[in-house]
């Protein structure tokens, strides 16, 4: 299957921030290298977001970092999206121009709506969806007869925008996003501030002794 790319800028220099997307389903991490010349707002914009919600793995949801205060070169954004440690994914890198990403954060989300909101916006990389000029090379695209995808076909238009996913289906995603939908619904009412249990460890004896004399001290 021949699949026609836009054409791009493949950009080889300047710094690049990193946003990683960790799945809770896929067990697996995937970096997005975004452009930093022109974006420097709107990354700040989505880095001041990212920082309101107190992340932990939920479900089969994914969680979001991006650092901004350590950039990587043009060149290893480049050679990053070559490695092949992943199954659902490969590293990706953007030229383009990042458009405001407003995850419409209220004052009452709890915790677990505000990781929700993330995931459904951003959630298997798309993050595509606000940004273009993706550096991809036309060999390094994964078509359905590659991964042998039974009873199934990609469209024109799709292709144009298929970017090295190999294992997730766009439409398993979107009824995926209708059940946690209904499942915010339902638990309209749960504390969702609650974090998962995190279990207990006995201290060290030296740990134990050190803060026995401290409670002494405190004692006298």
């Amino acid at each position: 299957m021949t699949i026609e790319l836009h054409e791009s800028s493949h950009n080889m220099v300047g710094d690049y921030a990193v946003l990683m997307e960790t799945s809770g389903e896929e067990m697996e991490s995937w970096m997005y290298f975004i452009k930093v010349e022109g974006n420097e707002d709107n990354l700040k914009f989505l880095q001041d977001q990212l920082e309101k919600v107190d992340w932990y793995i939920l479900d089969d949801m994914s969680t979001f970092d991006l650092d901004l205060e350590h950039y990587v070169s043009a060149q290893t954004a480049k050679e990053m999206t070559k490695v092949e440690l992943n199954h659902c994914s490969f590293h990706r890198k953007f030229d383009g121009k990042l458009k405001i990403i407003d995850f419409e954060f209220e004052k009452r989300d709890k915790n677990k709506k505000k990781i929700r909101k993330v995931f459904d916006i951003l959630g298997y990389g798309l993050i595509e969806n606000f940004i273009d000029d993706e550096d991809i090379d036309p060999e390094d695209l994964v078509t359905d007869s590659d991964e042998d995808i039974e009873d199934e076909s990609v469209s024109s238009s799709d292709s144009e925008d298929r970017r090295r996913y190999k294992r997730k289906d766009n439409k398993e995603q979107r009824g995926n996003r209708d059940n946690r939908d209904k499942k915010d619904k339902d638990d309209h009412d749960e504390d969702d501030d609650k974090l998962p249990e995190r279990k207990e460890y006995d201290l060290p004896p030296s740990l134990k002794l050190r803060d026995s004399m401290k409670e002494k001290e405190r004692r006298k």
